[in-house]
Order: structure tokens, then sequence, then C-alpha cells
């Protein structure tokens, strides 16, 4: 008999998380299961990875199309009364999806919680004789500041972690849910042959770095772009930057490169499908993320062979090893150190992580994982 999963995730818009989710959706044996995946914002053609949910999974949305363009339409207003209005159409779609999610419920008696978004949620749902899993993505396992979410979180029978830290920070925190790790991965094999896509006219022949993620205060993009326009200035370096991705801060971003003068120098190339090919032919990859918790944009670079950069955090260590074996991680958040590791490596290439990248992305293959995950599954 096959064991019946819902599967609850927020959006399934561009983005590292939704990504993984897709990946994760495509390992499932159809043999072995039968998935309902609730999708609590149906964001009409920002549903990127729509298409790529296998056919054998059935798929609900909880909130309609015209109401979330109707709440996006009042997102980044800075008009007061605009403000006020989409503080209410967020609340109002929160009791919309909570009262959806409860029409399916009597589907299965095991609720994955992908990306942990009904821990604002669980104290009202009727959750009795089934298995609840959190699958955290971000953090490391501390404690949240609202008591409700605290004590929602030992509601959970498991929490799934992504990476140690967070693994020993959910023990440390909490008392009923057993702790899992299991590794963020990815398709290899696609995404090599995905970056073997020619680059745009305008972009052959060019030494440039690149980063990806979405334009937010936690990506730190804007510590990118100081270390990079003092490479320009002080070091007169050939490279450009190139950041590939859409988010609140972009307007703040395109400030800061015109500011600084760089606007010939720094490009923001926006959302891309397949960024692999840009990834593929970049000199470097460099994050400035403050926090992350197993970055897919890490696996992703890694499967093409590149070295990563990055500032301190769970992800980097992770991926990285603290010790700075499969890329390298810089001491802290500070320009100057940033500016010498980047100025470092366009160097001395032969000092380059490229294969000990290659090495390492084996430890996030899908294939080396999909066992790992059923394995769990069925003990659910």
């Amino acid at each position: 008999m096959k064991k019946r999963i819902i599967i609850h995730n927020g959006n399934i818009s561009i983005g590292g998380q939704e990504r993984m989710l897709v990946e994760f959706l495509k390992i499932l044996d159809s043999t072995k299961y039968e998935v309902l995946l609730l999708i609590e914002e149906n964001n009409g053609e920002k549903n990127i990875y729509i298409d790529e949910i296998p056919n054998w999974i059935e798929y609900k949305f909880l909130t309609s199309e015209s109401f979330m363009k109707k709440l996006n339409d009042y997102k980044n207003s800075k008009n007061i009364v605009k403000k006020l209005i989409y503080s209410y159409l967020l609340k109002k779609k929160k009791k919309i999806a909570l009262k959806e999610i409860k029409k399916y419920l009597n589907y299965a008696d095991i609720i994955i919680d992908y990306d942990m978004g009904l821990i604002r949620n669980l104290h009202k749902l009727p959750l009795e004789n089934k298995k609840v899993i959190g699958w955290s993505h971000a953090g490391s396992g501390g404690k949240y500041k609202s008591k409700q979410k605290n004590k929602n979180l030992e509601k959970y029978d498991y929490i799934v972690a992504i990476n140690e830290k967070m693994k020993r920070g959910y023990k440390a925190n909490t008392k009923n849910p057993m702790i899992e790790k299991i590794y963020n991965f990815i398709d290899v094999d696609k995404i090599q042959k995905l970056s073997l896509e020619e680059l745009p006219k305008d972009y052959k022949d060019k030494k440039y770095i690149v980063t990806v993620g979405a334009l937010t205060e936690n990506k730190n993009h804007i510590l990118l772009i100081e270390t990079f326009s003092k490479l320009k200035i002080e070091n007169k370096i050939e490279e450009k930057l190139y950041i590939i991705g859409e988010g609140k801060e972009k307007e703040n971003l395109i400030k800061k490169i015109k500011d600084l003068k760089m606007e010939n120098e720094i490009f923001l190339l926006g959302k891309k499908i397949n960024p692999y090919n840009f990834i593929k032919n970049a000199e470097l990859y460099v994050s400035t993320s403050i926090s992350e918790g197993l970055p897919v944009t890490f696996l992703e670079a890694l499967a093409l062979g590149k070295t990563i950069i990055s500032t301190p955090n769970n992800g980097a260590k992770e991926v990285l090893d603290e010790k700075s074996l499969y890329g390298k991680i810089v001491l802290d958040f500070d320009i100057e150190n940033l500016a010498k590791e980047i100025l470092y490596y366009i160097k001395n290439i032969n000092e380059r992580f490229d294969e000990k990248s290659l090495e390492r992305i084996k430890d996030f293959d899908r294939n080396s994982l999909k066992l790992q995950v059923e394995e769990f599954i069925d003990r659910l």
C-alpha cells in the first residue's frame, strides 16, 4: 500500500528553497507514495517551477491568483493607507490559507511542512494521529521570538535540519521532535548540461565574477559591490561583476552602484531560469550572505567546478568546510579581507578550488541522497 503524503510550501516561484522543493519532489518514488502538494501562494506567471512538478503529483493552491495580485499591488507602497491595506490583506491571506489547508488534512497521515510555514498555525490544525515533519532551511535551530511558535515547534514529530549547526541547535532547544540531518541536493548532470548553453553575445569573452541570489538585505550585496569597487579603483582588476537575481533591495543596489560610479563595471542581470552558463564561465563565485542554511547556489557552483569565496555563515561552513577545504571562507564581513581573498584567487589561478569543487559536489548529488530521503520517509 502506498504512503500518502501532504507536502506544504509557501510558493513555487524562483528561489533556492523552491528549487530544492522541486528536486525533492523529483526523487520521490511514484510506486511507493501518493503526494498532494499544497502551495500557499498562487503567484500566476511567477510560479516559475510549476511545470517541473512531476505529473503524478497533485497540487493545489491555497490562495487565488487574483487575491495574491491584489496583495502584491500594495506590498512595496510607501503610502500609509496602502501599507495598512497590505497589512490587512496579509492577515486575511493567512486566514484563507489556514481555512483551505483544513479541507485537505484527511488526505494523508504524513505532513511535510517543507518551508516550516505551518509553524504559526500548528496549534489551530487537527493533527491527531498524524506525523508532522518540519523541514528547516534557515537559521541555527534557535528559539523563536514568538512564544506560540516555540510551543508549535514541539508539535513536530521530526525536524529535518540541513546542516550540522542547525541540527545541534534544534537538539538543544526542543524536547519533543526527533532531529534528522539531510543535506540539500541537486541534479548535477542536469546543471552541467544546462551550463553548456552559449552566453549571450554581449557577455562572451569577458572576464567576470558572479553571484546568484535574491536581492535582499540578508544576501548583503552592498558589501560585494563596495568590495568590487575598491578592487577596481585600487587594483585595476579587469573583471566585471554580475549579480543575478531580483528582490526588494534592487533600487538600493542601483543607487549604490551609481554613487560609486560603477555603472560600466557592475551589472544587475535580474532573474535567470538558467544561470548556469554564467556561473560556468565566471572567474570566481562570490557570496556575501549574512546567513545561509545550505545554499543551493553553492552546490550549483561546485557542480560547475567553480571556486567559491564566501563570508562566514553556517551554510558556507557546512558546504566548504570550516577549514576552507573546498572553497575560501573569509574571516569576517570586512571589505579589506574580502577584497584581499578575491584578488588572491584572481591572480593565483593554480590555487583555486576548481577540482576540489567537483570532488565535494558528489556529497550533494541527488543520486547520493535519494536513498537517505526514502529511508527517512519509510520510517515515518
